[in-house]
């Protein structure tokens, strides 16, 4: 692990850059008196980075947003591990997620996945364990399930990702998941469709905003759409983020959440579980 002053990121690019925005996120939480999270780490990793961090400006609702979402998964793989704290959690398109060091009980089984030049920065700020292991492929190439044991409890996290696919990427992660990991629970970030194009607005002048929201591919008004895509996979619910810190948005915002009803349900967090045996 290096410990030297100016780590490149040169070599994202498209949507592995978009790893920056939740790390900047939580780094901009954190710095604040009254956060709603606290992540050190993600503090000593920008630091550390070679990237102008000083004047990346993300539109604040996106970067409250990052963060809420970031303590509705803590506490939803939380909960998982006081039921199953031998389990096993699956991190698709990881990035430099800071989650297992902050939820880790001394026993679960932790996968960290992404795409090989991501992981190879990974590499620069955490140590791969017995317990966290890496794997350096895309969430859609089938091989990475060959590495992950089965036959244990598992939870599937896949935050800040699921935007970025189309929907038939979407369909084929899923019947990945299911066919591989019968029983599991999986917890995934998505957008309304709606969202997806405002986001396509020119709102924002930060050029990391303007990347994100470029690259966004996919949105769906409610989970419960999902289960009618294959047999086996049960939508038990979800959670707007917004809803998780309304108090917390600018006076305008919340105006608006009470006036567009739909403006609060723009991001969700989905709640799937898939049947035992494969059907």
């Amino acid at each position: 692990m290096k410990q030297n002053n100016q780590i490149s990121v040169s070599n994202l690019n498209n949507v592995t850059e978009t790893l920056l925005y939740p790390l900047i996120a939580r780094y901009v939480e954190t710095k604040k008196t009254d956060g709603i999270l606290s992540d050190p780490k993600s503090v000593e990793i920008i630091k550390t980075l070679d990237y102008d961090v000083a004047n990346t400006k993300l539109y604040p609702i996106s970067q409250l947003g990052a963060c809420l979402r970031t303590v509705i998964f803590d506490e939803a793989v939380s909960k998982f591990l006081h039921s199953y704290p031998d389990g096993l959690v699956i991190n698709l398109g990881c990035g430099l997620d800071t989650r297992f060091p902050r939820v880790d009980n001394g026993r679960v089984l932790w996968f960290d996945l992404d795409l090989p030049e991501t992981i190879q920065l990974r590499r620069e700020f955490f140590a791969e364990s017995a317990r966290n292991r890496f794997i350096a492929r895309s969430a859609l190439d089938p091989t990475w399930t060959v590495e992950v044991p089965k036959g244990k409890k598992t939870f599937i996290i896949m935050e800040g990702l699921s935007y970025y696919f189309t929907e038939r990427e979407i369909k084929q992660l899923l019947l990945l998941i299911k066919n591989h990991f019968p029983g599991a629970h999986l917890f995934m970030e998505a957008f309304h469709p709606l969202f997806v194009k405002l986001c396509s607005l020119p709102i924002s002048k930060d050029p990391l905003d303007k990347k994100a929201a470029s690259l966004l591919r996919w949105g769906i008004c409610c989970g419960k759409e999902i289960e009618s895509w294959f047999e086996g996979i049960h939508y038990i619910g979800e959670e707007y983020v917004v809803n998780r810190g309304r108090e917390r948005f600018s006076t305008i915002n919340r105006i608006l959440f009470c006036l567009v009803p739909i403006m609060s349900r723009m991001t969700k967090i989905i709640h799937l579980e898939f049947d035992e045996e494969n059907k």
